[in-house]
Order: structure tokens, then sequence, then C-alpha cells
């Protein structure tokens, strides 16, 4: 029976769903961001406190663009999106 409880515990990984285009995926695959004071920025090292959301980096434009931010951290208002916008574009400078 110790055999079959072993066996049976599976490694299981967190699934996080990306806010823009609804695709699940390991947190690996998706960036963090909170929002902190009204303005979004991301999270290092997947940990901070709070609410946090999850998306893809080729859906960050998209997500400023349809205002998801605002519904991902349930706000009355669009948060500030000046430093996330400065972080896409140091990512896509290449």
């Amino acid at each position: 029976m110790v055999k079959e409880a072993t066996a049976m515990r599976l490694s299981i990984k967190p699934i996080r769903t990306c806010i823009v285009c609804r695709k699940s995926e390991t947190p690996s695959q998706l960036l963090r961001v909170n929002c902190i004071d009204g303005v979004i920025t991301p999270t290092q090292g997947r940990k901070s406190q709070g609410r946090g959301a999850w998306l893809h980096i080729q859906c960050g434009y998209v997500a400023i663009e349809r205002k998801a931010f605002k519904w991902a951290f349930k706000l009355d208002e669009m948060p500030d999106v000046t430093q996330f916008k400065k972080f896409l574009s140091e990512l896509t400078k290449d």
C-alpha cells in the first residue's frame, strides 16, 4: 500500500492563464506583473506580495490596448502602464 501511495504522488506543476489570450501555461512561460500603487510593474523572481496577473510577453501590448490590467486587478480606472511599456520596449530592442 505504501508503494501505491508513492506511485500516486505525481509532480503537479502549477498552471497559470494569460490575461490576454487565455492560454494556460506553466509560470516559467509567462510573465507575472503586479499593480502597486496604481502602477503596473513586472515581478522580479516570480514572487511578490499582493495580487498578480500573468501574461505572455508577446501579449503585453495587447493587454495595454484592451485595458486587461484594469479587469485583472479589479480596478475602477486603468493603471499606469508607463514602466511596463518601457520594460517591453527594452525586451524587444534586439
